[in-house]
């Protein structure tokens, strides 16, 4: 290797110069291209409307509580009380992710969980992103019930808000674990799933904040935690299902998230049935 004129060259003696082109030949060919670019699958679902649907759905529910609406106590019909729910009422695991406790609750669940709620729908499609909030809150808050105080009682959106994300965060990562990306890479959506999971779910309180106990009293620490855990499963099982059978058409689409809608509404006509 010599440098000339401002460019390495390579020298050979005359009777190699053949067998040195054609490697270097072969070597131009076969690294054409590399590295190769990532590649980003294009979206299956635009999920804005769906997250529309959402939103308007959780502040129907809070007004007919607020207000009694038909001469009903919603929350008492639905909220996530332990000992009820171990007692057989498993629609109170349902019923409670359309309750809220006041204004600024019911922001952060719309707020959130629209977003998370896009974010999958392009991934998975929205029919299966709605499912995944409706089995992940159901099952987060089931288990919650199992696993407090049987005097404990919630209520909220929240546990399928993390379900959402605790979804996308797995279905990402085992979906990087294919393409082969750097160990590194394919542990991003993980660290940053956790450290979401811990702000949010913590309440994003401010630690030596004199309000903070008040604070972690009132989040459902254990709620959110086992929705996470809940939608992560799902995510590694959908991440297993050919990206081409999730790709349904808009209208397919669309009625796979309304059953999702059907089985909460089921959920509540059972509430309303057994009081």
């Amino acid at each position: 290797m010599l440098r000339h004129a401002g460019e390495e060259v390579l020298v050979v003696r005359a009777e190699d110069h053949a067998a040195a082109a054609s490697e270097l030949a072969r070597y131009a060919a076969e690294n054409a291209g590399w590295p190769p670019k990532e590649v980003h699958p294009a979206p299956i679902s635009g999920g804005v409307h769906a997250a529309i649907v959402f939103g308007g759905l959780l502040v129907l529910l809070f007004t007919f509580q607020e207000a009694h609406r038909f001469g009903l106590d919603w929350e008492a019909l639905g909220r996530a009380d332990a000992a009820q729910i171990r007692a057989g009422e498993w629609w109170r695991a349902v019923t409670a992710l359309f309750l809220h406790a006041d204004l600024p609750h019911l922001a952060g669940n719309v707020v959130f969980g629209a977003v998370l709620s896009v974010i999958l729908s392009a991934s998975v499609g929205v029919g299966a992103a709605w499912w995944s909030a409706l089995l992940s809150g159901t099952l987060g808050n089931y288990a919650n019930a199992w696993l407090q105080d049987a005097s404990h009682r919630s209520l909220g959106a929240s546990t399928a808000v993390f379900g959402l994300l605790g979804a996308q965060v797995a279905y990402e990562f085992a979906r990087r674990s294919e393409l082969r990306y750097r160990p590194w890479r394919r542990w991003v959506p993980v660290i940053m799933g956790f450290g979401l999971l811990a702000w949010l779910g913590m309440g994003g309180v401010n630690v030596g904040d004199p309000d903070s106990l008040d604070a972690l009293q009132r989040v459902d620490v254990g709620a959110h935690a086992l929705g996470f855990a809940a939608g992560a499963g799902l995510g590694l099982l959908l991440a297993r299902v050919p990206r081409r059978a999730l790709r349904l058409s808009d209208g397919r689409q669309a009625l796979v998230a309304a059953g999702a809608v059907l089985g909460a509404a089921l959920a509540w006509t059972v509430a309303i049935a057994s009081r």
